[in-house]
């Protein structure tokens, strides 16, 4: 943990001396930082969309920009609209999110015999110094709520809390699907009605808000499947340094395979959706479905970020639930004594992860941040499978 914590500090030292450095030298950035972008402008891109609710034209027109979220995604952002301060709305849930992790691990920390002063440092200088974090409130990405949801359902799900947790991962998948698979984390303790509860959440708040965002549920449907697998196409086909920065998607790597063998990215998708839905089900049901919780999270939240053919950086904050049970773990087994096999360098692997792409870019020697979290998320994912992440008190 020392070790994860002098390197995230350091990373962090490292791209505010580069971006100085780069400042003062005059380098234009010309799309290699991700956050080089208009402040709150993901957040502020579909306020005039949102006026033509209840509309056809909601659905598409040429003037605006289409919701690129499942119909309750794009309820939320309706209702981070209505008060006619979205930015204030989205920056008082950031700050009060926050405020509740640091007590929750506080707390956690506090429980397991670490001194006040540690316990308090540890997860306010780490949430400070992350890139993931400090990207998604500046982007003011909708990501910050599907967080809340998977978040707070995985600490659900670690206190045994089963249907609690199906209700929020459902709400989570509500807002851009992908979040449905920890569902599947409920499979190996043969949570039946949760999962079942879990998928009815999901199902339900599609419905009501196809329902709601109207004209007519139909429209919505056929609306929504439009600009979310619309948005999809567009940003698999594009090859930008933007991508290659900021997208830690491994399909990133696949395209940048196919791109060098002059193979249209775009025609691999199926066969790759194909190829990581085998992957999953070999993998969970083969090996982890019978590894320690902690493995069963880290695995299947790594999944998550790592299968979209679009994920960008903010997509990380995902995993920050599992590295607090990890932390745990490893606090508990320094507390006992016990060695756990693999845990130190799965910690010391979220250093880059949580570091800023930016900084692992190197434009001259085709190096690209986003393609080498790509790598390292999947040594990671490789860790999660390989060691058993708990503490056998062998005394």
């Amino acid at each position: 943990m020392r070790v994860f914590w002098a390197g995230s500090v350091g990373m962090f030292l490292l791209t505010w001396l580069r971006g100085w450095l780069e400042a003062r030298a005059g380098v234009p950035r010309n799309g290699w930082d991700p956050l080089d972008e208009p402040l709150f402008g993901d957040l502020l891109e579909y306020v005039p969309t949102l006026k033509l609710v209840h509309t056809s034209a909601f659905w598409g027109n040429p003037v605006t920009s289409p919701v690129a979220y499942p119909p309750f995604g794009a309820v939320l952002f309706r209702g981070l609209y209505l008060g006619g301060h979205p930015v204030a709305v989205y920056v008082v849930i950031a700050a009060l999110a926050a405020g509740v992790v640091v007590w929750g691990v506080v707390r956690a920390l506090r429980a397991e015999g670490i001194g006040w002063a540690t316990a308090i440092l540890f997860p306010v200088t780490v949430g400070l110094v992350s890139f993931p974090i400090r990207g998604l409130v500046e982007r003011g990405n909708v990501e910050l709520l599907l967080w809340i949801f998977a978040a707070t359902g995985s600490w659900l799900y670690v206190r045994g809390r089963n249907d609690g947790a199906a209700v929020l991962w459902g709400l989570a998948a509500g807002v851009k699907l992908y979040p449905v698979i920890f569902l599947a984390l409920l499979l190996p303790r043969r949570a039946w009605r949760a999962f079942g509860v879990g998928v009815g959440t999901f199902v339900g708040a599609t419905v009501a808000s196809m329902i709601y965002l109207g004209p007519t549920v139909g429209e919505a449907w056929r609306g929504s499947l439009k600009n979310v697998f619309g948005y999809q196409g567009i940003r698999v086909a594009e090859w930008s340094l933007h991508e290659l920065v900021a997208n830690h998607s491994f399909f990133g790597l696949v395209k940048f395979v196919a791109t060098l063998m002059g193979v249209a990215p775009g025609r691999l998708t199926g066969p790759y959706y194909l190829c990581g839905a085998v992957l999953f089900a070999v993998v969970f049901f083969g090996r982890v479905w019978r590894l320690p919780v902690a493995n069963q999270l880290l695995m299947v939240s790594l999944f998550m970020v790592m299968l979209p053919p679009i994920s960008y950086f903010y997509t990380l904050v995902h995993l920050y639930a599992p590295f607090v049970v990890l932390m745990l773990v490893a606090v508990r087994a320094e507390r006992l004594g016990v060695k756990v096999p693999g845990l130190g360098g799965a910690l010391v692997l979220f250093v880059p992860v949580f570091g800023s792409a930016a900084l692992m870019t190197a434009r001259t020697v085709y190096v690209f941040g986003g393609l080498v979290q790509a790598v390292v998320l999947a040594v990671l994912f490789w860790c999660s499978v390989r060691y058993r992440f708990e503490v056998v008190d062998e005394g």
